[in-house]
């Protein structure tokens, strides 16, 4: 189970409400597939390119997992988030710099880079909660966070 967050390049100017976007409006390509894994990597030093679609970084608590698919150059990209932790700092810490927008699909909303909210990694992480306590099951709460 993840907390999924989508990253678009609007080219650091984007829309105010996703709803109002029109439906002609594209976001530019986030880049080259090898300039996307440098740029992340330079951001998030150890991230592992084992798999070049599918990158794995190891946060403090947390982990992301960026399937950045096989298209190039890559138009988007999604990150899962698992663990606990305060992973939205190492989010911004490669969106800001790249001017990319990031998405929290929980909430369908864009996550501010000047004033991040948690609600939809919060909301997450109590869902998660519930669910790993229903069915007994903590690698739920703790699946790739090591």
């Amino acid at each position: 189970m993840s907390w999924d967050v989508m990253v678009l390049n609007f080219g650091g100017k984007p829309p105010e409400d996703l709803e109002e976007l029109p439906e002609d409006q594209n976001a530019d390509p986030l880049g080259s597939a090898e300039e996307v894994r440098h740029l992340i990597t330079h951001a998030l030093p150890g991230v592992d390119w084992s798999d070049p679609t599918w990158g794995i970084y190891t946060g403090d608590e947390f982990s992301f997992e960026f399937n950045t698919g096989k298209e190039d150059p890559i138009e988007s990209l999604m990150v899962h988030v698992r663990g606990n932790g305060h992973p939205i700092p190492s989010l911004l810490k490669f969106a800001n710099p790249n001017k990319w927008s990031l998405i929290d699909c929980s909430t369908s909303q864009l996550i501010d880079p000047h004033n991040p909210s948690d609600e939809g990694w919060q909301g997450f992480q109590v869902v998660r909660d519930k669910v790993a306590k229903i069915y007994g099951d903590e690698s739920a709460k703790s699946e790739d966070a090591q």
